[in-house]
Order: structure tokens, then C-alpha cells, then sequence
């Protein structure tokens, strides 16, 4: 029974499983102990015992349609678009009508090892981390108990250097685009700059101010009658116009009624895709003989910086890199920084010029 009297203490003993847990407390009354009892099991049934939440049973696929609306408002466009790539080309085919409480870490596991049979670490972890995000939101909003994700190991990624230009295959690369003026200016910023796609293509001319020689990296905002568009990691900065990038922005061409630097001919502003089909177009028409991608003119922008002999730090601003550890992919393109600074050292000199003077000594006749 679950309530009796306690003989040795006169109470009454409420005495229950809740699940996998026994419950017992003395209390002063047979009407209490069963109240209490029957609070027990009504919380068991919520799922709020021992601070157990509800799990509501909802499928990865009808999830990740809320995700992609939660993301719209809280991620950067660039982010937004790769994890809605994500999701449609990799997540929802294999977790789709799976339940979100019922995504374990062997789960996880099966799909990681299905991605690598086809897809490079890199992108495997890519994937790994849109589907990290999604559990870590689910579990704030009541979804799942916990991510599985917690315990899954990320693939090894070998490190390589960033693709890039060399400044003979830019300049190809500047003179092939010249027919088409917007993809000649967006070439320019890139590799003028290294401002990021979705920065160039949401770049207007209130961003521009060549008195101060500067272009500035800002959010944007309805109010200021364009699309709302987010830095991608939340800081702002301004970037300096070399002489070439200022001679391109005077003679670029404005639009009567927008306020995009690049733009459609109605005036609206590009998106990622259009100038990344645009700039493979040019890359064959400079026979270049990697692909051209816009990232490309970043990668090169930063490794022209550490190639010439510009701090990490100052580059790390530059790009915008949230984390430094980006930004040192690119000293791989200072090996002769990293040699001038191990001949700074003093160390045994004066040993090393008393040995060369005993030398020369024994040499003499």
C-alpha cells in the first residue's frame, strides 16, 4: 500500500516508486500523505518529477522547419543559407521522420560515418555542427532531454594551405572581368579588402567614403530602405581603400534610385549565388587553373598580407576573423618573416666570433 500508518512514529508513511525512483516521507496525517502521493504521480505523468521535462514527440524534418525561421533572425544571411544547405542536402534525408528524442549518439555515429564515405572531414564536421545547433536549441526549447552530441568526435582535418592567386593570375582575373562592371568592382573589393560575399554584395555607398579613403562593414536595417542583413560575426570594422580601389569605386557607375554599390538592373542587390556563377565565368575567361570562387579573392587578399610582411593581428582585423586561429592559415605565405626572426637572436655570437678569430689564426702562414 502506498499509504500506511507508521507505527513506531505514530505519522503516516507515504511510500511510492516514481519510475525508477522510491519515494518515502513521513507526514502528520493519512489526508496529507495520499494528497501528497497523488501530486507525485501527476507530476510523473508531465514529466516534471526530479526536474524531468515533457518530451514532445516531434520529427527532425517538422523541427528544422522551425530552425530555419529561428535562424533567419539570429544568424548572418551567408550562415543562414549553408545551414539551410545542410539541412536539405544531408539532415532531413537521413534524421527526416526520425523523432528528436529519438536521435541517439549511435545515431549520430551512422550518420557521421555515411557522410565521410562521400564527403571530405571538413565538410563532415560542417554538417556535424548545424546538427549540434539544432539539438542544443532543441533542448532549451523543451524538444529533447539532452544533445547527443555531447559525446561525438569531430573527423581529423589535415591542415592545408587556403587556395589563392598569385598577383600575375589576379591581374588575368581583373582583365577578364572587365566586360561585366559589377563583377570587375566586386573583384576589386575582394581582393582589395577581403570583405566577405554577403559584406560586398550588402555593401551601399553610405558604406563608401573615399574622403576618408575607408569602406565600412555595417549591419543593415529596413529603416534604412534596404534588406536587413547581418554581419556574420556581429563586429564592425573599416577597411582601408588603396589607390586602386579608389580609382574603381569613383568610376563605378550608380544607380538612380538604389543604394547598392552592385546591383541588378532594377536595382536590387545580388545574392551569394548569382556572383559566385559570375565569377567562375570569369575565372575560365582568365584561364585560371584553379576554380574562381568569390572566397577565393579573401583567401588571397589575406595571403598577400602575410606574404608581405603584415602582423597576424593587423590582418585578423582586417578580415574580420573572430578568432585568430583563422587568420594564421595564411602565415603559411611568410616563410621568409619566420627567417628573419630566428636571425634576431643573439644567442652564442660572441662564442661564434671568438672561434672564426682562432680560426683564422691557425689559417694564417
Amino acid at each position: 500500500m502506498a499509504v500506511r500508518k507508521d507505527e513506531k512514529s505514530g505519522k503516516w508513511l507515504m511510500d511510492v516508486w516514481i519510475g525508477v525512483h522510491r519515494v518515502r516521507r513521513l507526514l502528520p496525517d493519512k489526508r496529507t500523505a495520499e494528497l501528497v502521493e497523488k501530486d507525485l504521480k501527476l507530476k510523473e505523468a508531465r514529466g516534471e518529477y526530479l526536474g524531468i521535462r515533457e518530451v514532445k514527440a516531434v520529427t527532425f524534418e517538422a523541427f528544422s522547419v522551425d530552425y530555419l525561421k529561428y535562424v533567419e533572425t539570429n544568424l548572418s544571411a551567408g550562415r543562414v543559407e549553408q545551414v539551410e544547405k545542410v539541412n536539405r542536402t544531408a539532415l532531413v534525408p537521413f534524421f527526416g521522420t526520425r523523432y528528436l528524442k529519438d536521435i541517439t549518439l549511435k545515431t549520430v555515429e551512422d550518420f557521421k560515418a555515411e557522410q565521410a564515405k562521400r564527403l571530405k572531414a571538413s565538410s563532415v564536421n560542417e554538417h556535424l555542427s548545424v546538427l549540434s545547433a539544432m539539438l542544443n536549441l532543441a533542448v532549451k526549447w523543451g524538444n529533447v532531454k539532452d544533445s547527443p552530441l555531447r559525446g561525438i568526435k569531430r573527423l581529423k582535418v589535415d591542415k592545408v594551405e587556403p587556395p589563392h592567386l598569385s598577383v600575375e593570375e589576379s591581374n588575368r582575373l581583373l582583365d577578364a572581368c572587365r566586360e561585366d562592371r559589377d563583377l570587375f568592382t566586386f573583384t576589386a573589393l575582394g581582393l582589395n579588402t577581403g570583405m566577405r560575399v554577403g559584406e560586398i554584395v550588402n555593401l551601399t555607398w553610405a558604406d563608401v567614403d573615399l574622403r576618408r579613403r575607408i569602406v565600412k562593414v555595417r549591419p543593415k536595417t529596413e529603416a534604412e530602405g534596404v534588406k536587413a542583413w547581418r554581419v556574420k560575426t556581429g563586429d564592425l570594422r573599416d577597411i582601408p581603400v588603396n589607390d586602386f580601389l579608389d580609382g574603381v569605386l569613383s568610376r563605378h557607375p550608380r544607380h538612380i534610385a538604389s543604394p547598392y554599390v552592385l546591383h541588378h538592373t532594377d536595382g536590387s542587390p545580388y545574392v551569394g549565388g548569382v556572383i559566385r556563377q559570375k565569377m567562375e565565368r570569369g575565372g575560365k575567361l582568365a584561364g585560371l587553373s584553379i576554380r574562381a570562387h568569390p572566397h577565393l579573392l579573401r583567401h588571397t587578399f589575406g595571403t598577400a598580407l602575410a606574404a608581405n610582411g603584415v602582423d597576424v593581428v593587423t590582418i585578423q582585423k582586417l578580415m574580420g576573423h573572430a578568432d585568430v586561429k583563422m587568420t594564421m592559415r595564411y602565415l603559411h605565405a611568410a616563410p621568409d618573416r619566420m627567417k628573419g626572426a630566428v636571425e634576431t637572436l643573439a644567442f652564442g655570437r660572441p662564442i661564434a666570433q671568438d672561434l672564426d678569430s682562432r680560426a683564422d689564426g691557425r689559417n694564417q702562414p
